[in-house]
């Protein structure tokens, strides 16, 4: 017993000097990724830090609404930067972080949010809106020719595609200000040509539904 206390001493110092070691090769990993500095602190040129509305870990925020990050497909989240860049989707804030952003430093961060652990919800929301919302995704409106939005987005609005976001766990709010800014033509990315038709057929009331459900869905599975 006393020999097995000794080696204990002998090699808890060792262990405890590759353990920090371990460590802060991690955060110099980490500091090396570009996408997670400008995440954490924009650069150095004019973009603000993306934490700074989008939160820690990627989750958005309800008030203002401003949309998960975590977890979107890298190719998506490269367009959208891009989009805001060039004019093709209007976001005066975002616009002018994109135009400060070049093509490196958008695929750095799009790839640094991608690889993310989806985050984000589940909000707050009237239940009622919540029900009808569930009918028009899971359903569509087939007497109006509209198709369902799990369609394309899944039934838990989670559907892995390099082209299409998923839709649970953004704001309520967000999520209306995206169908109308479709419905209004504001939007102009690849996806416009489906979605402006879709949103055009919409009601308010039905865009507030839809939104209330998969704002009411968590990112991931708990």
């Amino acid at each position: 017993m006393a020999r097995a206390h000794t080696f204990d001493r002998i090699t808890a110092r060792p262990l405890a000097l590759l353990t920090t070691l371990w460590l802060l090769g991690g955060a110099a990993v980490a500091e090396d990724d570009p996408g997670a500095q400008i995440a954490r602190e924009g650069n150095d040129r004019g973009a603000t830090a993306c934490i700074q509305c989008h939160g820690e870990q990627g989750q958005g925020q309800a008030q203002p609404p401003f949309p998960r990050l975590a977890g979107l497909p890298k190719s998506y989240l490269v367009e959208q930067m891009t989009a805001y860049r060039e004019g093709q989707r209007p976001n005066a804030t975002m616009a002018q972080i994109a135009q400060h952003l070049d093509d490196d430093e958008i695929e750095a961060v799009s790839r640094h949010y991608a690889e993310m652990k989806p985050a984000g919800g589940p909000h707050r929301v009237p239940e009622d809106l919540v029900e009808k919302g569930r009918e028009i995704a899971l359903e569509g409106l087939p007497e109006r020719n509209i198709q369902s939005c799990a369609s394309c987005h899944g039934e838990q609005g989670r559907e892995r595609n390099p082209s299409l976001p998923p839709l649970a766990g953004h704001p309520p709010r967000y999520l209306m200000a995206q169908l109308q800014a479709y419905a209004q033509g504001a939007r102009k990315t690849a996806l416009a040509g489906l979605m402006q038709g879709i949103a055009q057929e919409l009601e308010e009331e039905e865009m507030a539904a839809v939104s209330a459900y998969f704002a009411s869905i968590p990112a991931r599975e708990e």
